[in-house]
């Protein structure tokens, strides 16, 4: 222990409150606290609700020092000098998820009772008796001062590509199906130049959206901005409780009953609230008595800026041996921003993401020696320092995770944030499905061998989800008995499943015709529009498919030809029957990360399984016509599993049929998983 450390805690202390009456609303009180070392603003439910404002604090936890550590050292109360509900001091500040943590000791404060005003609270012992008389004279002056209000200004928002974030997402769904997780909490973060004053973007943005847990923490030249709505833990006495949000949906104006309710019915929203109580549960009844553990609430939908929440909450009751130290090890960094199990979702974070977090997704909050302990999830955070301003935003992913959909809840956290600050992110709105493909509704295709439907379970997640985001509704239970029942005694068959918005689902069975074994592609450029969903009107696709095929007869071209979607950026998309793989010369393939124009085909899905089962390389990003030309390539299909793609335009490919064909024979292969 330091020696700053032994002597905070060798001092002995009275809790003290001094009414000061009322006075201007905390956020005029931070701004003209500018200026004061250590400045800390808490507002909102903080320690019963109201305000917490310190500053000029007793020590600064030296660099390198462990902090979890420094909050188990607490000077002692005298017996008997306890009040009840008075915060008085302690340490205050956030501890990072990775990267440098921030904490300083505070022996007094300034605190804001809406019915009662403020008061001036302390730690007071005899070696700071005169300091603290002048700092309350100081303080009470300040609630007397001048307003001041500083300019700030951020530009215009913007983050990282978004294939990055899409591609992240991807391989967190893989891991999640190869069983090494059950969610991994997947985040980005957007950056804007800043100029000004942090403290007033601070009162400003919480003013506004009047958070559940906002912070404000000043560190040097850096400063953290917090709106967070989530409790990470609050123990008073002996009694602790965290409150995980796991769940969103958005709060479109006017309609609250109806985005509440479909919220309320999610199941995947459900069970990544469910999964995150269970380990908050077992991270507590670690420190905890046996059987205090439990959850005092469950799934309860809570209204927050701009969205809905799933809120949950977990109480128990620490054992008498355990402190503050004890309970932050056990159960930092906090689970609804890391997934489960805990330990293999941190080490996934570090793979996942570009860049280290820093104080977001971390722990913001204080730990007072007569109130007891209160820390937030850094969460709805703006990082400030270096001209620049940030802001994490992320999401849990788990085995039916859409990307493009979890790139949308990114958005969604983002919005009502950067609303505050008078800006919006710099990407464009999602496409959107025409009329007559939302009528015509969505379907499937299932090859059936030897008495088997290959896939059929992920063949019918995959409609479950289009049918839950496009109509409200899922797939009925019995879909599946239905599919074997349609089976017939046929060596290849398909069954074809076709769900409609007035919830008709109707089963067909044909002889399945041979598999493909090679085409030709001809280039149709400027597709826009939704393809994330398995239509079943296929106008578009049928008059592309005659197109090329003309086109293909015309130039002489000979084989069965496809045509080859291509982006207005240039970057290849997919065939009208499925995606496309680049095969590098090392084996490796490659596909572009899955977004809306682009179908989260099932047999890439299973291909991306085998690889990752067999040690085979992949790689998830956009590539051109030009490299596609020179790189030997196929495409997908649940009848044909893969198809050589021999020329483009009649431009000849490399080709390695026997490869691709030997991958088609283990997609197509009924014994395999």
């Amino acid at each position: 222990m330091s020696d700053q450390l032994r002597e905070l805690s060798a001092l002995r202390c009275r809790v003290v409150a001094h009414p000061l009456g009322p006075g201007p609303a905390p956020g005029q009180v931070l701004r003209r606290a500018a200026g004061s070392d250590g400045l800390v603003c808490l507002l909102g439910s903080w320690a019963g609700g109201g305000a917490v404002l310190a500053a000029e604090p007793l020590l600064v936890l030296a660099d390198g020092a462990d902090p979890v550590a420094a909050l188990g050292v607490q000077p002692r109360i005298e017996s008997g000098a306890e009040l009840a509900g008075v915060v008085g001091g302690g340490w205050f500040g956030w501890l990072s998820y990775d990267g440098p943590s921030r904490l300083a000791f505070y022996d007094h404060l300034l605190r804001y009772d809406g019915a009662a005003g403020w008061s001036f609270e302390a730690l007071w012992s005899a070696e700071r008796d005169a300091l603290l008389q002048v700092r309350r004279e100081e303080l009470a002056e300040l609630l007397e001062g001048p307003d001041a209000v500083r300019p700030w200004r951020a530009g215009q928002f913007s983050g990282p590509s978004l294939p990055d974030h899409l591609r992240a997402v991807e391989r967190a769904v893989e891991l999640v199906r190869a069983g090494e997780l059950y969610q991994v909490n997947v985040c980005t973060r957007f950056g804007a130049p800043f100029a000004g004053s942090a403290q007033d973007l601070f009162a400003d943005a919480a003013g506004a959206l009047q958070p559940g847990f906002a912070a404000y923490v000043e560190a040097g030249d850096r400063a953290v901005a917090s709106l967070s709505p989530e409790l990470f833990l609050r123990r008073r006495g002996r009694g602790v409780v965290t409150s995980p949000i796991k769940g969103i949906w958005p709060r479109p104006d006017g309609d609250d009953v109806t985005s509440a309710q479909t919220l309320r019915s999610s199941a995947k929203d459900a069970a990544e609230n469910v999964m995150i109580v269970d380990l908050m549960r077992n991270d507590l009844g670690r420190v905890c008595e046996t059987g205090s553990v439990r959850a005092a609430s469950l799934l309860d939908v809570e209204p927050h800026p701009g969205v809905w929440h799933l809120v949950s909450t977990v109480s128990g009751r620490l054992r008498d041996e355990v402190g503050d130290e004890e309970l932050l090890r056990a159960t930092f960094p906090p689970g609804s921003v890391t997934g489960a199990p805990k330990l293999r979702a941190i080490e996934a974070i570090g793979a996942l993401e570009s860049g280290p977090r820093g104080e977001y997704t971390g722990a913001i909050g204080f730990a007072s020696p007569s109130w007891g302990l209160e820390f937030s999830v850094a969460i709805r955070t703006f990082q400030i320092s270096g001209g620049r301003v940030e802001l994490g935003v992320g999401g849990g992913v788990t085995a039916d995770s859409v990307p493009m959909l979890e790139w949308s809840e990114c958005l969604h956290k983002a919005a009502p944030l950067l609303g505050a600050l008078g800006r919006s992110h710099a990407f464009p709105p999602g496409a959107s499905a025409t009329s007559a493909q939302l009528v015509g509704g969505v379907f499937e295709t299932i090859l059936v061998r030897d008495g088997v439907p290959l896939r059929l379970a992920d063949h019918l997640a995959r409609l479950d989800r289009s049918c839950h985001e496009l109509y409200g509704f899922g797939v009925p239970a019995d879909t599946s008995a239905r599919v074997h029942a349609a089976m017939q005694k046929w060596d290849r068959l398909t069954v074809r499943v076709v769900v409609t918005p007035a919830r008709r689902v109707n089963v067909m069975c044909t002889p399945a015709p041979a598999p493909r074994l090679a085409s030709v592609g001809r280039i149709v450029r400027g597709r826009t529009g939704l393809w994330r969903h398995k239509w079943a009107v296929r106008n578009y696709l049928d008059a592309a498919e005659a197109t090329a095929t003309a086109a293909a007869t015309e130039a002489g071209d000979a084989g069965d030809t496809v045509p080859l979607f291509v982006a207005d950026d240039g970057t290849v998309l997919e065939t009208s029957r499925g995606n496309v793989f680049l095969l590098g010369a090392d084996g490796t393939l490659v596909t572009p990360p899955l977004r809306d124009d682009l179908l989260p085909g099932v047999t890439r899905r299973a291909i991306l399984d085998l690889a990752r089962d067999t040690g085979r390389g992949t790689e998830l990003r956009p590539f051109t016509v030009e490299e596609l030309a020179h790189t030997t390539a196929f495409w997908t299909s649940s009848l044909s599993g893969a198809v050589a793609i021999h020329a483009v335009d009649g431009t000849a490919l490399p080709r390695r049929d026997d490869e691709i064909a030997a991958l088609a024979a283990l997609l197509l292969d009924p014994h395999r998983r």
